[in-house]
């Protein structure tokens, strides 16, 4: 338990886990690789692991994200905002997120680059990007050195109660301008505190430049509780992709940037693709639903109306009045007991016409992964069904590889049954997504627009800002 407790908190996004390599050229936007979590090429690599025991991992990450995010809605931290809150399940409890390498700080008179590295693991629902300082206690271990924020040249401390402190007086740190950050339900819980201060973020790129942002919100976590990490660890922190109920705190609203896309890859051998910033996402496949606000500030909402299995409709509707969300830190998607049971059936119906049965519990193998619905797979078969989620406006085609999971006589449905819908990142593969700010109609609502299209993602990414 030990080593998968470890590696959901290692490893990154939608089904592929990622290593993000920042490519910044001058006001370019931000690209970034991303490389597949089980690949020999990332620093997570867990070793040489059945297919069976990486889905199982993923089934954890699932429900371990799940737990949180709904614990989190009865708990709320720093006054009600759900931002900050996100940021321990990221470090602590979730895996497949993308993980950054960003530079922090100035460091002169050393020559070349000044400024020290830390991978950040990125969290599409939190505002605040932070990272373990110096001096604090205690402290969750890390490979390479805390930050040494005093020794940056860069470094300006907020007072507490100044104006330009985005979080309330009760949550300063000392004298400063602070946060803090809780797990609900854990006992006890995984916990940071600490300052936020204005830093310099640097990006590496690709080609050897760099880009800098400067005066930044950045946190220092000085009090971290009862973090669990496999040595040696190499997290240093999170950042914060999510727009959250603030104008000045977001990362995409400090850097000038209105949208963020992402074209994940399934496969452990090609690298996916990430873009913070970017020109806006057109194109004769492109398609658009609204961004909506939900129950849970942290996660982004659509408005699915029905669901489909091989172009048959199963007539959801008014089964999703709690929302849905799309959430890039849930590999699998879940689904509400009630549409989980009847998306169950139709699964079912559809195989049947092949006269191939799930399994129950008397003809379940024993090393199957850790799914409700599994068949046998018969030799030669290829007649796997598509899933389709139909959103407002938009259709999301999910092909069979985004929705099965195939061992080598069997296959399972990647879907789960759960306390809310939320469309998990495995079946967002092989599609560009883009969520744009830029677009929506406030006055209904809207926080914005996604945008996704059919592409290969494994495409080279030397255009996929454009």
């Amino acid at each position: 338990m030990a080593f998968i407790e470890t590696l959901l908190s290692l490893i990154s996004l939608l089904s592929s886990a990622l290593l993000l390599h920042a490519a910044i050229e001058g006001p370019k936007p931000i690209t970034l690789s991303l490389i597949h979590p089980f690949s020999p090429h990332s620093p997570f690599y867990p070793g040489n692991i059945t297919d069976m025991e990486k889905i199982d991992i993923l089934i954890q990450v699932t429900n371990a994200r799940i737990h949180h995010l709904f614990s989190m809605m009865r708990e709320r931290n720093w006054n009600g905002s759900s931002e900050v809150d996100d940021i321990v399940a990221i470090v602590q409890y979730t895996g497949f997120y993308f993980v950054a390498q960003v530079g922090i700080g100035s460091f002169p008179p050393f020559p070349g680059r000044n400024e020290k590295h830390y991978l950040l693991m990125i969290d599409t629902g939190s505002e605040l990007t932070w990272v373990q300082c110096e001096e604090c206690n205690p402290c969750f271990p890390l490979q390479q050195p805390n930050f040494p924020y005093k020794r940056s040249q860069s470094y300006k401390p907020i007072p507490c109660g100044d104006p330009t402190c985005p979080t309330p007086n009760q949550d300063c740190f000392q004298s400063f301008c602070g946060f803090k950050i809780s797990y609900g339900e854990e006992d006890p819980p995984t916990s940071t505190a600490g300052a936020i201060i204005k830093e310099t973020l640097t990006f590496p790129s690709n080609f050897g430049g760099t880009e800098s942002y400067n005066n930044l919100f950045l946190g220092c976590g000085f009090k971290n509780y009862h973090y669990e990490f496999r040595q040696p660890n190499k997290i240093g922190g999170i950042l914060g992709l999510g727009i959250g109920d603030t104008k000045n705190l977001p990362f995409l609203n400090q850097v000038g940037k209105k949208r963020f896309s992402y074209c994940l890859l399934n496969s452990e051998h090609t690298n996916s693709q990430l873009c913070i910033g970017g020109a806006k996402m057109v194109g004769p496949q492109v398609l658009s639903t609204p961004l909506l606000r939900g129950p849970n500030e942290a996660l982004y909402y659509l408005d699915l109306q029905d669901i489909s299995i091989q172009n048959i409709r199963l007539r959801l509707l008014g089964s999703f009045s709690g929302g849905s969300a799309i959430d890039s830190g849930s590999p699998i998607t879940f689904l509400l007991p009630n549409v989980y049971a009847r998306v169950r059936i139709g699964f079912v119906q559809y195989f049947d016409r092949f006269h191939i049965y799930p399994y129950d519990s008397g003809s379940r193998p024993r090393d199957l992964p850790m799914l409700d619905l599994c068949f046998p797979n018969p030799s030669g078969f290829d007649r796997y069904p598509t899933m389709t989620f139909h959103f407002r406006g938009a259709d999301l085609v999910v092909q069979p590889d985004g929705i099965f999971a195939f061992g080598r006589n069997y296959f399972c449905v990647l879907l789960k049954s759960g306390p809310a819908t939320m469309i998990g990142a495995f079946q967002q593969t092989q599609h560009k997504f883009s969520y744009d700010f830029e677009l929506g109609d406030r006055r209904q609502g809207e926080i914005g627009a996604l945008r996704f299209a059919p592409q290969d993602c494994g495409s080279p990414a030397s255009d996929f800002c454009g």
